[in-house]
């Protein structure tokens, strides 16, 4: 009877291990240098780019006179052009709504601004660096906005 239920507990899987043969299929490991220089040669999906390429690059230097030419300067920095600010035809108003306009896009597409001198300012799109960040300027003296300062405008 015993042999009964070790057979019943074999067929069902719960039997000894002692007649378990495990089969360990070898697999060969293959280098294929072929596929490694075909890789190499794909110059398609390369991101390798010539230092020697002429690559021409546009500033626009705009001197806006309402806040709604804000959109139009936001439309060049999502074209990936730097563009060069002058507030100083606004008041002092416009120039708060077209900055924080303006900051707010240059956040939403990963860009850089920096303060060049009094109401004037420079904005670049991510791939262009500006050498002296904005972010180190408000850390060392704080919020910067001279149109603040001119309540006569």
């Amino acid at each position: 009877m015993a042999k009964l239920i070790d057979k019943m507990m074999d067929v069902m899987g719960f039997g000894g291990d002692e007649d378990f043969e495990e089969e360990v299929e070898e697999i060969e490991e293959k280098t294929e240098v072929s596929n490694i220089r075909n890789l190499r040669s794909r110059s398609g999906n390369s991101k390798i780019v010539n230092i020697h390429t002429n690559i021409k690059m546009e500033v626009v230097v705009t001197d806006p006179e309402s806040y709604e030419e804000a959109q139009e300067i936001c439309d060049h920095i999502k074209s990936k052009k730097p563009v060069v600010i002058n507030l100083e035809n606004l008041d002092r108003q416009t120039a708060q709504r077209t900055m924080d306009f303006l900051s707010g896009a240059c956040y939403a597409l990963n860009g850089d601004i920096q303060r060049v001198a009094n109401n004037i300012f420079i904005i670049a799109p991510e791939n262009v660096d500006i050498a002296n960040s904005f972010k180190e300027e408000l850390k060392t003296k704080g919020i910067i906005l001279p149109w603040a300062n001119n309540a006569t405008k």
